[in-house]
């Protein structure tokens, strides 16, 4: 069962904007919301749907030349237990940012598990990702980190049965798959479905028609989401 979150959504939202409902870790839901405040015409209202946990990891590194990171997460959770800092290989921009952003030499692909598979040395490259993998990159791997599900947290769970939220914003298959499942038929419907890929879209298609960012980032979602509610 997904554990309850706590202290996700504030007791009341005040103001009369529309709410955006972001079910990102905190983390990256934060400074996301801080963007759509910033930004757009929303109210963000943070209710993280995963908690990302290192896992215990014992990783020979003396055959690898270069590792591979799919998210930012195992970029970071390989840098909280692990002093190396080889030529790191990263499926997107904001990935390979926070990669440089902690010491690495980074090579960025354009955003999907197929590009990054294209410029992987042909041996010694290391995958390391979360626990529930979405790409495989068909070489050795290591799973550093869980993504825990949590449960929607009420507030916002009220919020979706009373229609005070019109849209979503999700991230990542996963994310899109634990709302899914929480969704309940008689809600009131989403206006807007914001997906970041076609693999985010396709769990949430029975709810409502999602759209899809132009590109797999955090940009490219404010894009989207700007489109329809302007600052």
């Amino acid at each position: 069962m997904p554990q309850r979150a706590k202290n996700c959504v504030p007791e009341a939202v005040k103001g009369s904007l529309p709410r955006l409902l972001l079910t990102r870790a905190r983390p990256q839901a934060e400074a996301f919301a801080q963007v759509i405040r910033n930004e757009t015409g929303l109210t963000p209202i943070i209710s993280p749907m995963q908690e990302m946990r290192d896992l215990p990891a014992e990783i020979n590194l003396s055959d690898v030349t270069s590792l591979a990171f799919t998210s930012k997460n195992g970029v970071e959770a390989f840098t909280r237990n692990f002093s190396a800092r080889l030529p790191a290989y990263c499926v997107g921009q904001a990935t390979a940012e926070r990669a440089r952003a902690l010491g690495f030499e980074a090579t960025a692909a354009a955003g999907n598990v197929e590009s990054l598979r294209e410029i992987l040395p042909k041996s010694g490259v290391l995958h390391l990702h979360g626990r529930h993998l979405t790409g495989a990159l068909g070489i050795r791997h290591v799973a550093i980190y869980d993504q825990v599900a949590l449960a929607l947290e009420n507030d916002a769970e009220n919020m979706l049965r009373s229609g005070e939220i019109e849209a979503i914003a999700l991230f990542s298959p996963r994310s899109a798959r634990l709302f899914a499942a929480v969704w309940q038929p008689n809600w009131p419907q989403l206006r807007h479905i914001y997906a970041l890929s076609a693999a985010v879209a396709t769990p949430v298609r029975a709810i409502g028609q999602p759209k899809i960012c132009a590109a797999p980032s955090a940009e490219a979602m404010l894009r989207l989401i700007s489109a329809d509610y302007p600052a």
